[in-house]
């Protein structure tokens, strides 16, 4: 499988690099280089001890929004390192495309039909939040740390104890002037605020008075980008103004979905004016001016992440920052980096998320294990893997026991080389209605095929052989020839759907 994904075909003019355009303090003039050679290292495994966890979890960042999946416009150069580092997963999936949802079963590793959380308001209870992630690294003695986003609930991620560092925020957040824990941003972007305090939480987990007992730690960092700003207009992407010249020179071209004919496909229900898709879509990409001009922004935001995910790299190689790289945690780091969800951005002449089209359901995902040999580094594999799949994947490095209502699988043995030979093959999606314009739907993305239907909306059903239709361009739904093909996920979708619950 090429990293060439069925999103936005971007056109390349090369655009000022980005260390011109926001240099940097002194100390991190080498960050590329120390990035490099450190993440490459091998730590010998006779002396390792429980590894730290830094994962990357960002928002609304589809597959193709970066350089390691083969978009030539955006630059990431941190996570294409970390991509040359670790192992890409090429067929990584969201069980649900909603802040929310999602957020919920990475805490959780369930389904929504488990977990149960559907509304913004809602959080995990406390029952359930004893068999989050978070908590069992809690009660296995790590150092944790809690940074961005919550995306779920009030201030959930301190009701119930379980970090020593936590600066999250309730709600979208605001790119500027964003209060964490009554620390203001003070002129800073939200992406530059976000890093300084992953800096100050590395600096701490070497710091006696904070972590006495040197445990090994887990930052969780929840990036706003690449969301927009808010919803209550249709929202606007929000970029540091430092990066305003970045892509400026770039033609940004339309997706070969973002055309009449493929609105004109869709069921009638997506063309009432409450629809969100299609009202989001007018007011983001409605016209060339606003395609070119949010897709921009939108890369620079991503952009502006990768310029903090580099400098918290960095820290890594001298948390006390005092200019020795001896205690250097980078070689028994595992860092994860993923999304929530992913994101249209024009296709079929829609914006946001929701339904199982691959720009809202396929997600980045990358695992480094810099303990591993250097032939075991910069794979890319095939394997179907999930969001539900990152907390036991976590737990697995840590060397605790996943709880048992956790439904997602480990991905270290794929990483490792050695892939369960009964790994899943197919995958259920379920999508809560919200509000009056974002339809209720569930379906399931398998190796050839993508389902989908919608019970609220007469059962309406989609189909896209994802083989020959890459772009997902055609409805099978209604092709005879394929009658066979809808009954099989038809009930296929019903199946995992109980198995989920």
């Amino acid at each position: 499988m090429t990293p060439e994904h069925p999103g936005v075909r971007l056109s390349f003019i090369p655009a000022a690099h980005p260390d011109e355009m926001n240099p940097q303090p002194s100390r991190l003039t080498r960050l590329a280089a120390v990035a490099v050679a450190l993440l490459a290292s091998a730590f010998p495994p006779e002396t390792a001890a429980s590894p730290n966890i830094l994962f990357f979890f960002l928002d609304d960042m589809r597959w193709d929004a970066a350089g390691f999946t083969g978009n030539d416009v955006i630059t990431t150069p941190n996570m294409d390192t970390l991509a040359a580092q670790g192992t890409v997963f090429e067929n990584a999936f969201v069980t649900t495309a909603i802040c929310m949802v999602s957020r919920a079963s990475v805490f959780s590793g369930q389904h929504m039909a488990r977990h149960g959380i559907s509304s913004f308001g809602t959080n995990l209870s406390a029952a359930q939040w004893q068999d989050s992630y978070p908590d069992r690294l809690d009660d296995a003695g790590y150092y944790m740390g809690f940074i961005g986003k919550h995306g779920l609930g009030n201030g959930f991620t301190g009701l119930y104890g379980t970090y020593d560092f936590d600066k999250g925020w309730n709600g979208q957040g605001n790119y500027f002037n964003q209060t964490i824990d009554g620390e203001s941003a003070n002129g800073r972007h939200i992406s530059e605020f976000v890093g300084d305090l992953a800096i100050e939480f590395i600096g701490d987990t070497v710091d006696p008075a904070k972590n006495p007992t040197a445990a090994p730690f887990c930052l969780q960092i929840s990036w706003k980008e690449p969301h927009v700003q808010d919803n209550s207009s249709g929202g606007d992407f929000l970029p540091d103004p430092v990066y305003d010249s970045l892509y400026s020179g770039d033609l940004i071209a339309h997706a070969k979905t973002d055309t009449q004919a493929q609105f004109d496909d869709l069921p009638s229900f997506f063309k009432a004016s409450s629809a969100e898709g299609t009202r989001r879509w007018d007011h983001r990409f409605g016209t060339e001016q606003k395609h070119q001009d949010n897709i921009r922004k939108h890369h620079r935001l991503i952009h502006g992440v990768d310029v903090q995910i580099g400098r918290i790299l960095a820290a890594l190689d001298d948390p006390d920052d005092n200019g020795d790289p001896a205690d250097s945690l980078v070689s028994n780091t595992i860092v994860i980096l993923s999304s929530d969800h992913g994101f249209f951005l024009g296709e079929r002449q829609q914006a946001g998320k929701w339904y199982i089209q691959e720009e809202s359901i396929r997600v980045p995902m990358i695992v480094v294990d810099p303990r591993l040999s250097a032939d075991q580094k910069g794979k890319r594999v095939s394997e179907m893997v999930l969001n539900i799949d990152i907390p036991a994947t976590i737990l697995d490095y840590a060397g605790v026991a996943p709880p048992a209502v956790m439904q997602g699988r480990s991905m270290k043995e794929i990483v490792d080389g050695s892939p369960p030979s009964d790994w899943r093959t197919a995958y259920f999606h379920e999508h809560p209605a919200v509000g009056g314009g974002v339809f209720l739907n569930e379906g399931v993305r398998t190796g050839s095929f993508c389902y989908t239907r919608y019970p609220n909306n007469g059962n309406v059903q989609q189909l896209y052989d994802v083989t020959l239709d890459p772009y997902q361009r055609t409805n099978l739904a209604d092709d005879p020839r394929y009658a066979s093909v809808v009954t099989e996920l038809d009930a296929l979708t019903s199946q995992l759907k109980t198995e989920a619950q």
